[in-house]
């Protein structure tokens, strides 16, 4: 799944049974530690000249809510907008001015890091009638849209820094040149930079909801829903978008990147054409057994192969396979501590003793069949910030789970045989809600088989991708006895809101539905700028902790110290400290960092070598062909 950022855009996004994972981006491990998985065919790069010509199908499990690029937040959504608008730049490298510029030209980082000037490029225009995509456009947006009180932008965090949360200045210096200045030196800033990612809409379609202070309206306004203003801002154009079925792209003539490709040094020549597919189409299937049988047969080009289904993949002659070891991804257990989840959930012992249960060394060697790295905090095992030592990690044994689950409940929990029992002598049941698939199927049955053993029945829940979000991780219901439903925000009013994701205080703001433990829903980061994501997922009035999570230690203020240091390497300690914390205080279990196995059509021209060599290595299908310009069905 595309994440529109170049480590500031994080968001949620499903586990192992999804095909769309693309990461951000971070700096690439050493030789030493590059893990290199050769049990599956590799995919052979190619220096013949690309054919333009056929439909590229794409399999997908995931549904989205819709094509809106104000909606990005959650992997799916992003994947779908992402094929429609470019970025602002990525990141080649950990270097500052290591970029690939897309829609902005020139990224001038200042030497005191409190300073950058940017400007966009003069061949982007929006589709009819909005005309050109200028500064004033970005000013407006993240004036009247972005950071505003009316609409609750899930990135907004980004555009302010520190807990007295400063406002980033900007100006508007010419008609497409924007200076940004911060109050104080950043250095984790250039990767965390929000306009690298977000994507400004035109005014004349958004300044009504605006004055009328209408979310809800512009998000189901159709130009906003399905994104028809994207002009020739991406290499594709929305020719169908439905729900649960297929969403279909055609190739976007107008693309601004085949003109700029001529000019600039720093766009690959490859990008002169792209993109080289006549159509692209996201085909739902509701099982991803039916996806992986569809990849077979040769009726999709790429769907996500799990690592337990890998051997029936070798002997595939139609097919080749594309490892990637570097997902900054994190998968885990996620833990209810709103109102409507188990109390208990709140204490640490509680959360230690089920991490202790769901031992994840166990499910790495054995439900992912050893194709991953075990994570005991918000960070992979090969990225710069896994610390070597201070770690938190549970032993797995089912006796040292029992008596953290009798120091962390409170008195009137506690053992009636090898049942655990409430004040009531009932014995305790948790709700557990997840995405069915291959490996979360796997990972469910594991943790009912734990916690049974433990004493704890485990009630298992399936549901869709769509109902997981928006039923059971949206926090924007008012929890039971509240006396205004209207003012579930932060604040003495009730009115402050970080995003659909942290509507507000965990006593107040809950799901629509009840659950205590979640699995499928993992994190998608760029671990160039952990303090800034670890405290977006975690911290308190933070955008992302739908957990309801409160630390013991502010994680806003370690991060505030971690990015104001003189540089990385000062912050380091603080950064560890964090990773720390928050291994300890599991406000989820800590699970892994999968290796992630792509199927696809043999006939398909532009893959990176396998298995990729960092974490920059990305599948761009915007650059991929078919040999012979056609799929071959």
């Amino acid at each position: 799944m595309q994440m529109l950022g170049a480590g500031g855009a994080i968001g949620f996004t499903a586990g192992c049974s999804t095909s769309e994972e693309t990461p951000t981006e971070t700096e690439p491990a050493g030789d030493d530690t590059t893990p290199t998985p050769t049990d599956t065919p590799t995919a052979t790069p190619t220096e013949k000249p690309l054919q333009q010509g056929g439909t590229f199908i794409q399999g997908s499990n995931s549904d989205s809510r819709a094509v809106n690029a104000l909606l990005i937040g959650d992997g799916t959504t992003s994947d779908r907008v992402g094929h429609l608008f470019d970025l602002g730049w990525e990141q080649n490298s950990p270097a500052y001015d290591d970029i690939q510029p897309y829609w902005f030209e020139e990224v001038n980082i200042a030497d005191s890091l409190d300073v950058v000037e940017l400007k966009l490029r003069d061949n982007l225009e929006y589709g009819n009638p909005y005309g050109q995509l200028t500064a004033e456009d970005y000013l407006w947006n993240i004036e009247n849209i972005f950071t505003s009180d009316w609409y609750n932008y899930t990135y907004s965090y980004n555009f302010t820094v520190g807990k007295d949360n400063t406002p980033i200045k900007h100006e508007k210096t010419g008609k497409l040149t924007i200076r940004q200045e911060l109050p104080e030196a950043r250095p984790f800033f250039p990767y965390n930079n929000p306009l690298s990612y977000v994507i400004p809409i035109p005014k004349e379609i958004a300044q009504p909801y605006m004055e009328n202070e209408d979310p809800e309206g512009l998000n189901q306004d159709n130009e906003i829903r399905l994104s028809t203003y994207s002009g020739n801002l991406g290499p594709w154009k929305l020719t169908n978008y439905k729900s649960q079925s297929v969403v279909s792209y055609e190739r976007n003539d107008d693309y601004y990147l085949r003109e700029v490709a001529a000019d600039d040094d720093r766009v690959p020549d490859v990008f002169a054409e792209a993109p080289y597919f006549d159509n692209y189409k996201v085909q739902y299937f509701s099982e991803p057994s039916t996806a992986r049988q569809a990849l077979k047969a040769g009726e999709i080009d790429t769907f996500n192969i799990p690592a337990t289904k890998l051997s029936s993949f070798k002997n595939v002659d139609n097919l080749n396979i594309f490892t990637n070891p570097y997902i900054a991804y994190s998968d885990y257990m996620g833990f209810n501590q709103r109102a409507n989840g188990w109390d208990q959930l709140r204490n640490v012992k509680v959360r230690q003793a089920l991490s202790t249960l769901y031992d994840n060394e166990f499910v790495v060697e054995n439900l992912l069949n050893g194709k991953g790295t075990v994570q005991d905090t918000l960070h992979p095992q090969w990225g710069p910030y896994y610390p070597e030592d201070g770690l938190w990690e549970g032993d797995g044994k089912l006796e040292t789970a029992k008596s953290l689950l009798e120091e962390g409940t409170s008195s009137e929990y506690g053992y009636s045989g090898d049942t655990f029992v409430d004040g009531n002598g009932e014995q305790v049941e948790l709700k557990c809600v997840y995405v069915s698939g291959t490996t979360d199927d796997l990972r469910v049955e594991y943790t009912k088989k734990r916690l049974e053993q433990a004493g704890i029945k485990v009630n298992l829940n399936s549901t869709s991708w769509a109902s997981l979000l928006t039923q059971h991780f949206y926090t924007n219901q008012p929890a039971e006895g509240v006396d205004d439903p209207e003012a579930i925000g932060y604040g003495d009013d009730g009115q402050t809101h970080p995003s659909v994701y942290n509507h507000g205080p965990r006593d107040k703001a809950v799901s629509t539905k009840s659950w205590d433990l979640m699995h499928t829903l993992g994190f998608s980061y760029g671990p160039l700028d952990p303090a800034g994501t670890v405290a977006a997922l975690f911290g308190f009035k933070q955008s992302f902790n739908a957990y309801g999570h409160q630390s013991s230690e502010s994680l806003i203020d370690l991060r505030d110290e971690a990015k104001t240091a003189d540089s990385i390497e000062a912050a380091a300690s603080t950064v560890s400290e964090m990773m720390g914390l928050i291994s300890e205080e599991r406000p989820v279990a800590f699970e892994s960092n999968y290796f992630d196995y792509n199927g696809y059509n043999a006939r398909v021209r532009g893959l990176p070598e396998s298995p990729a060599a960092s974490y920059f290595v990305d599948q761009d299908y915007d650059v991929m062909a078919f040999e012979g310009g056609s799929s071959g069905r």
